[in-house]
């Protein structure tokens, strides 16, 4: 690569990241000053009172180091601040993974619009709207889809080894799933060493995890509090998270088996990327049923896989360029821009700086008091008077 070359892909790299940050940041701006009950207000406080080794601390069940170390950045501002910090911290997060998403696709495509757009499909991705954007308690999500894509692709394995295993370790320490994610390593572990650490950091990991929760209670899952089963007017929405992934990754699938895409040149990380997306998809309704942050890795990929048929289709059928082109973005830009923004369960109830205002007048005449503060969309966290009294 030539000097001018390696600037102009770091421009447009820098640029990628910017229209990330817009977008993520348009998406939770109503939710942006506000925690979500799920998973609450409960990482920061924890990082305001203990030292480091709360990373290792599991919130009930498994160790969620992402979260922990994401409130350990936010435990530095004060408390009027923390929500909007926990926002932008994580909306940064999943930046940084858009970004990752980018450059492993770069390394399979040499395409920096394929590679923006494949960042951009997380970035993006409706299902998020729901629980995910801003919430601290649910980055682990968002590094799946970025750890299972880069273990799809040989080539970012060999250019970024340590990245991708430093990514690894925090992704199988934030949740046991990942494991699933590891079924392209086996295919490509005659690669050599680098494949091998990283099925070693994943098995490691799990078995930390198994350790922490227990064999039962981690083949178990959250069957005693999970819904697996369709309900009555369950909408789109749902009925979308649930079924488009896997169906669209079957049909790439079945394309990829027929002449002229079976000699495409991205199959092998498309089928990767497929068993990926049916494993994560399959697994996470096994463990915790229907629950809509399970459908943004599954979701992600398969939007990356479907950016990469695209490639091909394009490549074989030029005439039809204009055409294909028209018709994905149109079935894009429907589901994204009708879940676009952060929904009800983010977004609802008065803002998080409002409420402390009103808890330090009310601590100065009450300081052995507690106060309730609202989390969205119901539910309160009591917080000890002291904390507010300067």
């Amino acid at each position: 690569m030539t000097v001018k070359q390696s600037l102009s892909q770091n421009w447009f790299f820098s640029v990628t990241g910017f229209v990330y940050a817009i977008v993520i940041f348009a998406r939770d701006w109503n939710a942006l000053d506000r925690i979500a009950s799920d998973t609450g207000y409960t990482y920061v406080p924890e990082a305001v009172r203990d030292n480091l080794w709360v990373l290792f601390k599991p919130l009930a069940e498994y160790f969620e180091v992402s979260a922990r170390a994401a409130a350990e950045v936010v435990a530095i501002f004060p408390i009027r601040y923390h929500a909007i910090a926990s926002s932008t911290v994580v909306n940064f997060i999943w930046v940084g993974l858009g970004l990752l998403i980018y450059a492993i696709i770069f390394q399979e495509t040499r395409s920096k619009i394929a590679s923006s757009l494949a960042g951009l499909a997380l970035i993006v991705t409706p299902h998020a709207s729901e629980s995910s954007i801003g919430n601290i308690g649910m980055i682990k999500f968002p590094l799946t889809a970025a750890i299972a894509l880069a273990f799809c692709s040989s080539r970012a394995i060999t250019k970024f080894p340590k990245l991708i295993a430093i990514v690894a370790i925090v992704g199988g320490l934030s949740q046991p799933i990942l494991v699933v994610t590891s079924l392209p390593l086996l295919w490509l572990l005659r690669r050599g060493n680098k494949v091998l650490g990283l099925l070693l950091i994943v098995y490691g990991t799990l078995v930390v995890q198994i350790f922490k929760v227990g064999f039962s209670n981690a083949i178990e899952g959250r069957d005693g509090s999970s819904v697996k089963s369709l309900w009555p007017g369950m909408g789109l929405f749902w009925y979308s998270g649930i079924f488009v992934p896997t169906s669209f990754v079957v049909l790439i699938a079945i394309l990829d088996s027929i002449k002229p895409f079976k000699f495409g040149k991205f199959v092998q990380i498309r089928l990767f990327i497929g068993i990926s997306t049916f494993a994560l998809a399959f697994t996470c309704y096994v463990m915790g049923g229907i629950a809509d942050r399970y459908f943004v890795a599954p979701m992600t990929l398969a939007s990356i896989s479907g950016i990469l048929f695209s490639i091909d289709f394009i490549h074989h059928f030029n005439r039809l360029r204009i055409f294909t082109i028209v018709v994905a973005t149109i079935i894009v830009i429907v589901p994204v821009v009708k879940w676009f923004k952060a929904g009800w369960f983010l977004s609802s109830g008065p803002t998080w700086t409002s409420q402390v205002d009103q808890a330090k007048k009310f601590c100065v005449k009450n300081p052995n008091s507690k106060f309730e503060l609202f989390v969205s969309p119901s539910g309160y966290t009591e917080v000890d008077c002291d904390v507010f009294v300067e």
